[in-house]
């Protein structure tokens, strides 16, 4: 019963009529996930206990907020802009034989990036698989930093994945799932800062389409 009314759903939605979307213009929200990517692990004496110690610097989930603005000149082919804002913590720990404490703070990162967009089906269609990758920039901020303060730690960056478009007549709803990639920041403030960030973006956005 389950996957007939599936196939009902998505055969009304195929019928249903969508304009050609040459312009796509939208409000995103979601979150982004950093796969447990440590920045920074040492270790050390602790001073009180004399005990060797272990520390780490983490980035944490966070909420993401932004925009997105597609151009489809083609067919099965589009572009695409990106702006998000996100929110999540920066998680310090410390731990030695029998103790260990965990203090977080808030980071705050803008994410601007470029996407080169291939859709399953054509423009017009009311439901769009596509596939995405491209380039661009995060800047995060540490703690206490404002995020307008120009002192950011800003690392270049790709991503790639994929989702799935919902048009209907001037509006759609579309869902993506993204692997963002830079290196990691903060190195002026941790040692041994080195490799790769991942953070896991899955947001939806709700858009108005042009002809």
């Amino acid at each position: 019963m389950y996957r007939f009314l599936t196939c009902c759903i998505f055969g009304v939605l195929l019928a249903a009529p969508a304009k050609p979307q040459s312009l796509e213009m939208g409000i995103s929200g979601g979150f982004g996930s950093q796969n447990g990517d440590n920045l920074s692990v040492s270790e050390f004496f602790d001073a009180d206990s004399g005990l060797p110690a272990t520390g780490s610097v983490s980035i944490s989930d966070g909420v993401r907020i932004g925009g997105r603005m597609a151009f489809n000149p083609r067919a099965f082919f589009g572009h695409e802009v990106s702006y998000a804002y996100q929110h999540g913590g920066l998680e310090i720990f410390e731990g030695s034989e029998g103790t260990n404490e965990t203090i977080t703070y808030v980071v705050r990162a803008h994410h601007m990036y470029y996407n080169f967009v291939v859709h399953a089906l054509p423009t017009g269609t009311t439901v769009r698989p596509f596939a995405t990758g491209g380039g661009g920039f995060s800047s995060f901020f540490p703690p206490g930093a404002s995020t307008f303060s120009g002192g950011g730690d800003t690392k270049f960056g790709y991503n790639y994945g994929g989702g799935i478009k919902f048009n209907l007549f001037k509006y759609g709803v579309r869902f993506d799932v993204r692997n963002h990639i830079t290196g990691k920041p903060f190195g002026r403030y941790f040692p041994g800062v080195e490799g790769k960030l991942n953070n896991l973006e899955i947001s939806v956005t709700f858009s108005v389409l042009f002809s």
